[in-house]
């Protein structure tokens, strides 16, 4: 797969400027069950429609190849569902693809990303194709303002709506392991969230955050317990069970309809943490609450 996508920004140079892989992949520390692979595109100006319309071929293409070698390829359009899935697949090896297109036109505005997010791409990245230093303007920590914490806000938001029509739009009769699946996702993307809300400003702008998720498995329990108390651990404890049963495609209904209901647990223990950050920052009530339909 990456060698494809290599092939297709390398000889598509008018329309690519940069090809970059992170997260764990670039770490040597990615799960052997469920492999993920992080790829990010930045465009040549003007240039993005045509990159994301011309990825789809390509990535259509690997999903093919892929099946034929009896492994299934799912597009993780973060933080998009990814697990809506061909049935027939359901019980084959599974490698997923988090990606996004930036707008190069974008780029003196940090591509439009979030403050919330940028730091660990630059701590692990690798540039495949393009420029080298394309990335700097993330290796700052960001500094916690009210831009930031719209950013933690809207994340957490999107996370609530997700959580609140997954049992409708997955049938627990029907597709229980990818309920449980989908849940167990955004469980896990709102206590990686919780990280840099449980932080001081002190340690936000040390990018403490960074050295935290890296070394999750030493030091992400204790953390959760000093900042979120015992709820906290608990919230760790859902994850890890969630995640250790995500590779088993047997499911039952009810199981899968508590993994939903775990996994808003988990979301309301980070979510009180932002909350309360929020007041200690003066926000308005429009930070203070979910958006709905988001």
């Amino acid at each position: 797969m990456l060698a494809k996508l290599v092939d297709y920004a390398s000889r598509n140079r008018g329309d690519v400027d940069t090809a970059f892989l992170t997260g764990s992949y670039t770490r040597g520390s990615w799960n052997p069950v469920r492999p993920n692979v992080n790829v990010y595109f930045i465009t040549v100006p003007g240039r993005a429609a045509t990159v994301r319309v011309a990825l789809g071929r390509v990535l259509a293409d690997t999903r093919r190849e892929l099946r034929a070698e009896g492994v299934d390829l799912a597009i993780d359009c973060h933080p998009y569902t990814i697990s809506q899935r061909d049935p027939e697949w359901i019980e084959r090896p599974l490698l997923t693809l988090t990606t996004k297109v930036f707008a190069g036109e974008n780029e003196s505005e940090r591509f439009h990303v979030s403050p919330t997010i940028g730091l660990g791409w630059f701590a692990t990245h690798k540039v495949l194709v393009g420029r080298a230093d394309v990335l700097s303007m993330f290796g700052r920590p960001p500094t916690r303002d009210q831009s930031w914490l719209y950013g933690a806000h809207q994340a957490l938001s999107h996370y609530r709506n997700i959580l609140d029509h997954l049992p409708w739009a997955l049938d627990s009769e029907e597709a229980p392991a990818r309920l449980r699946e989908e849940s167990c996702r955004y469980a896990e993307e709102a206590l990686r969230d919780g990280v840099h809300i449980g932080l001081t400003d002190d340690e936000l702008a040390a990018g403490r955050n960074i050295e935290i998720l890296h070394d999750w498995a030493q030091v992400g329990r204790a953390f959760y317990r000093d900042r979120y108390g015992d709820e906290g651990v608990v919230a760790c404890d859902i994850v890890d069970q969630l995640k250790a049963r995500v590779a088993d495609a047997h499911c039952d209904p009810e199981d899968a309809e508590q993994a939903c209901l775990d996994a808003l647990r988990v979301w309301n223990v980070v979510w009180e943490g932002y909350r309360a950050l929020a007041i200690r920052m003066g926000a308005g009530p429009e930070l203070l609450r979910v958006t709905a339909w988001l």
